[in-house]
């Protein structure tokens, strides 16, 4: 048998571990600062709906979001008030993300159905919303809902 030993030289741009004994995220950042620079997120967002003049819109705004945009997470009254009407599910439906459109929707409803007291209540009447939007595909929206219950 012959072996061959290949020997790779590395331009000094391999990756480091950082904040192993570490044990908060914090902390991480406190130990090495420059991993606030280093480091990039990438952040990916669906329009779904938007709000202009005090009226709130469940469908694309006329403009795309600037691109240095900030980014806020809805308060619990804007949820509610926003998930009052489904007609954004269908952005979310036909959307064509790196996602599937069965975790994308679970997530969300998921995450809306927090702000209700009857949590229940809302569920339904959105699982039913959803079996007249996915027609006679069936095995989507038993997912969708599966994926809601865990």
């Amino acid at each position: 048998k012959l072996l061959r030993t290949e020997i790779q030289r590395f331009s000094g741009r391999r990756p480091i571990a950082r904040g192993k004994d570490e044990t908060s995220e914090e902390e991480i950042y406190r130990s090495s600062p420059q991993l606030l620079k280093l480091l990039r997120t990438e952040f990916s967002a669906l329009v779904v709906g938007y709000r202009e003049n005090e009226k709130l819109y469940r469908y694309l705004p006329p403009k795309p979001a600037r691109i240095h945009s900030f980014v806020y997470l809805c308060s619990p009254d804007e949820v509610r008030e926003f998930s009052q009407s489904f007609d954004f599910l269908n952005i979310l439906i036909n959307a064509h993300l790196p996602v599937s459109m069965e975790e994308l929707i679970a997530a969300s409803l998921r995450q809306m159905s927090q702000v209700y007291e009857d949590r229940q209540k809302f569920l339904v009447a959105v699982g039913k919303e959803l079996a007249v939007l996915l027609g006679g595909e069936f095995n989507r929206l038993k997912s969708i809902i599966g994926k809601i219950k865990q």
